[in-house]
């Protein structure tokens, strides 16, 4: 990746730390490729999927963290851990902790014990990529790895921050190429492309047409929802009210009255973008609600 100005990579650093920041945690197709992931592994996976897409539907992000806090507890149960390898139950692992923290980081980002729960496992991913060839790793264990990663870039240094986001451009370019038919793969790739737009030439248009790859190929009602929320974030941005509402209304049929997509639009109809959310939570937070409380008062 070329940046175009060293001083501009303090941006970058800022601008990557929101890429799965703002609720974006994602979830592969349980139909798609599992590497070589046992039946029982893949079922598992499938399950997890399935749990995610239920949790945002329960009402409040407290209910859906103790929700998802009771399903990672059965999968670190000894019964099922001495069913699975070691790949899987990492990608679980990661699956489930980034998914039980972004819904305490919605309710408070500076909430106590938000950086030790994720932190823990930004460590686990270290140690195993040290002692485990990365080019080998099982492509579901790379996506979740690089999506908590993400999340954890707000706790790091620049410096950390930057060497973390040029491999994991690598890592999607590559992806981008061999798995042309994976929804997941856009949704991440089209994330990280819109948050280094800053320093990337074209990297925003290339982001966009990554986000119509996804709508696409999305293969599951969860992929569909996040895929047209996306896309809503940059059709808002270039104020194009006909698509972005065409883009929402797509999102909410796939998976209807969810308490984010109440707090998606509610975020929205302020002008902001999840993505300027998510480098400025505490600040847009305030504006959003407590001006919303003040006006029902």
């Amino acid at each position: 990746m070329t940046l175009i100005k060293k001083s501009r990579r303090v941006r970058f650093c800022k601008k990557i730390i929101s890429v799965l920041a703002a609720g974006f945690a994602l979830a592969c197709s349980s139909a798609a490729w599992a590497g070589d992931f046992s039946d029982y592994e893949k079922t598992l996976l499938a399950q997890i999927y399935d749990m995610r897409a239920e949790s945002r539907k329960q009402p409040d992000y407290l209910s859906s963290q103790r929700f998802l806090e009771e399903y990672h507890n059965k999968i670190l149960s000894d019964e099922i851990q001495s069913k699975i390898g070691d790949e899987a139950r990492l990608t679980f692992d990661n699956l489930l902790t980034l998914e039980r923290w972004q819904y305490l980081w919605e309710t408070d980002p500076n909430m106590e014990g938000l950086q030790p729960m994720i932190t823990a496992q930004f460590d686990k991913i270290m140690e195993w990529n040290e002692a485990h060839p990365f080019d080998t790793q099982n492509a579901y264990l790379k996506l979740s790895s690089f999506d908590l990663i993400n999340s954890t870039m707000q706790y790091m240094k620049r410096g950390q921050m930057i060497k973390l986001g040029l491999q994991e451009k690598k890592v999607y370019d590559k992806m981008l190429e061999t798995d042309p038919d994976n929804c997941v793969v856009y949704l991440n790739a089209g994330q990280f492309y819109y948050n280094v737009s800053e320093v990337l030439t074209g990297a925003k248009v290339k982001a966009k047409r990554i986000y119509q790859k996804a709508i696409d190929t999305a293969s599951n009602n969860y992929e569909k929802y996040f895929a047209n929320i996306f896309i809503a974030q940059m059709q808002l941005e270039e104020n194009d009210m006909d698509a972005y509402n065409a883009s929402i209304a797509a999102a909410e049929a796939a998976i209807p009255g969810t308490p984010y997509m109440q707090f998606v639009k509610a975020v929205n109809e302020k002008g902001y973008t999840l993505y300027e959310y998510a480098l400025h939570p505490a600040k847009i937070k305030k504006r959003v609600f407590v001006e919303k409380k003040a006006k029902i008062k």
